[in-house]
């Protein structure tokens, strides 16, 4: 595969495809109760908890960048049990601009960002400021003036899906599309 100069990319937990088959379900019961355009729903495909993310990364520094963050994760996190739990709305209920779903359990999933940003930073790449929380996003609002998200208050959560054996870290390019962004997966890295 051959890349452009500078790439898109973010290290994400990727879904095991039962777990994506059945939040498709529940995104797809969601989109019916909603009746609203102004909600650009997420692909079952491409429905994945961000670790870490960057805008421009040179597409020369990869094999530096994978190293340096495979380093950081060696030995230092165990696989995860990972849950779903309620609908909310980020950033706040007030201003929406994405709807997710909770992920559990926060700290070794903020544990596993911070490894990530360290081996991030090593590679020379600044990380974000503001602290990690783990969510799994479902939804964006195109336009949040005026949409009707009553219908969420209604809606159940996905709790009662059983945990999954996260074992994993996938590094992702994210190429921006007007349909929503084309995910291809440039490495995997064991926990």
């Amino acid at each position: 595969m051959t890349l452009p100069p500078v790439i898109r990319v973010f290290f994400a937990i990727d879904l095991p495809e039962a777990t994506k088959k059945e939040v498709g379900k529940f995104i797809s019961q969601l989109k019916k109760q909603s009746k609203s355009h102004a909600i650009r729903w997420t692909k079952p495909e491409n429905l994945h908890i961000t670790l870490q993310f960057l805008a421009e990364v040179k597409t020369e520094h990869l094999p530096m960048l994978i190293e340096r963050v495979r380093g950081k994760m060696h030995g230092r996190h165990q696989p995860v049990q990972l849950a779903l739990g309620a609908v909310h709305l980020f950033p706040n209920p007030y201003r929406p601009r994405v709807i997710v779903l909770d992920v559990m359990p926060q700290d070794q999933l903020a544990l596993l960002s911070s490894l990530i940003g360290q081996g991030i930073v090593d590679a020379r790449y600044a990380i974000e400021e503001r602290p990690f929380r783990g969510h799994l996003t479902i939804g964006r609002i195109k336009q949040p003036q005026g949409v009707d998200l009553n219908f969420l208050s209604s809606s159940s959560s996905m709790q009662d899906l059983e945990k999954v054996e996260i074992n994993e870290v996938v590094l992702f390019r994210s190429e921006p599309q007007p349909e929503g962004s084309k995910y291809t997966v440039l490495e995997k890295m064991s926990l």
